[in-house]
């Protein structure tokens, strides 16, 4: 006998829990509910509807073709998914992976794959949702170019937003309400009417930086919640009087509060800890390094302004090496202790980021000294924000490996092709476009120097 497929696998369990679902529901029906009361609530929600379809199509013939002053707005759709994917994430992942799809993932079939199917399957319930009801109101109230418009982003929106969430629920507080902030700000810019296509770039940032290292997912958080929403927990033990799970386990600060609990104790914050340690003991070089760099941004520029385009790619490269050479000194710093790589990287890094803020502003500042657009400006550091993130992280990982006396390819014409753009910028922001596609592409197979 062949094996199943994970997808009939998958549609076997889905039938079993609905039909168990439907089974908890017709007791509980039959508990709290009196069939004299449904009957009398039916008729009137009927004589509701007769009366709210004489209504719906005054309102129709009042708003036929008015609907046009709202189509430019389909354009906020994705600023309004991405807000509410961060908001919503503190207490919910979204997807519905529950421990029944756990336990199957144990067996031979793949976790990403029942991941998927649960996407899909919210999504096509999406789509028909929208298929059935803002469509056709759509079609009513503005021309067919500017619902379809609306429909398209409806339809890309939702799916970013649900895929936003699930990411964002294994991420702590921090990043979630910073998401939340930078998309709130954005939202406002948008409204201000800059243009729009600049705001999506600083949203495709924002996910780059978010997830292009991908957190390890909850699962017991996401199994612990989505089985208590799945099976709707609340609303059964509402109608009978049973306290099945705490209404607080599920809330914001409850969250919150739990993950503050055991930070302390994560390797992560262990080796802040460690980090912190050693930049009080190389406070000499810290306290030399960013303020020469910030000097090198703001004086020289000050007396020749186009000077700006040199140096800021020489202000970025001398914080990445001194930066790179301060990790360098990681068996000295961690002497016996075992060292875990992604740990170990990822607690200097956010110590690195956080230094190269008085840089940032040092730029900010001689730009708005110098009379630079704030359209341009925010290009500026979009395009610098995402070279720093991508380009420091390579550094120390070419540190690391070269401290482990590991072989690997360096690709140094990207860094300086990036580097070119981003001076090339400051004399005209177009330039800036093509930072991305030097900076992520994939692979390494093209390196020209072989390290060992």
């Amino acid at each position: 006998m062949e094996p199943m497929t994970t997808y009939s696998v998958y549609k076997w369990l889905r039938k079993k829990r609905r039909k168990k679902k439907f089974d908890i529901y017709k007791q509980t029906y039959h508990m709290v509910v009196d069939p004299v009361m449904v009957f009398y609530s039916g008729l009137f929600v009927i004589f509701c509807l007769f009366i709210g379809y004489d209504w719906l199509q005054e309102l129709i013939t009042l708003f036929d073709g008015r609907g046009s002053f709202i189509a430019p707005y389909a354009f906020f759709l994705p600023f309004l998914a991405i807000i509410s994917a961060a908001v919503t994430s503190f207490t919910d992942p979204g997807i519905r992976f529950t421990s029944s799809e756990l336990q199957l993932s144990f067996l031979p079939h793949s976790r990403k794959r029942l991941l998927t199917y649960l996407f899909l399957e919210k999504y096509i319930v999406q789509l028909l949702i929208i298929l059935a009801v803002p469509l056709p109101f759509a079609l009513v109230l503005m021309s067919w170019e500017s619902a379809a418009l609306w429909v398209s982003l409806l339809l890309f929106s939702y799916p970013l937003s649900l895929w936003l969430q699930w990411n964002l629920f294994s991420l702590s507080s921090v990043h979630k309400m910073s998401v939340a902030i930078f998309s709130a700000a954005l939202s406002f810019l948008f409204f201000l009417g800059y243009p729009v296509m600049l705001l999506y770039l600083g949203l495709s940032v924002l996910i780059l930086v978010f997830f292009i290292r991908q957190e390890e997912v909850d699962w017991g958080r996401v199994i612990d919640i989505n089985d208590a929403r799945v099976w709707n927990m609340w609303l059964v033990g509402y109608f009978t009087e049973v306290n099945i799970k705490p209404p607080k386990r599920f809330g914001i600060t409850k969250s919150i509060w739990k993950k503050k609990r055991g930070r302390h104790y994560s390797v992560r914050h262990l080796y802040g800890r460690i980090w912190t340690g050693y930049f009080q003991k190389s406070a000499d070089v810290i306290w030399k390094t960013i303020p020469t760099v910030c000097l090198i941004i703001l004086v020289i520029p000050m007396r020749v302004d186009w000077m700006l385009m040199f140096t800021l790619p020489i202000a970025i490269v001398v914080y990445h090496e001194v930066a790179g050479g301060l990790f360098s000194d990681v068996e000295n710093v961690f002497h016996s202790l075992p060292l875990e790589e992604e740990s170990c990287k990822s607690s200097y890094l956010k110590w690195v980021y956080f230094g190269f803020l008085p840089v940032f502003i040092s730029f900010v500042t001689i730009q708005i000294v110098l009379g630079e657009s704030l359209g341009a400006i925010g290009m500026q550091l979009i395009a610098i924000l995402l070279f720093v993130y991508v380009d420091l992280a390579r550094v120390i990982n070419e540190r690391l490996m070269m401290v482990q006396k590991e072989n690997f390819y360096r690709e140094e014409w990207r860094r300086v092709a990036s580097l070119m753009l981003l001076g090339a910028g400051v004399y005209h922001p177009l330039f800036l476009l093509a930072v991305p596609l030097v900076v992520f592409k994939l692979g390494r197979s093209g390196g020209r120097e072989l390290i060992s």
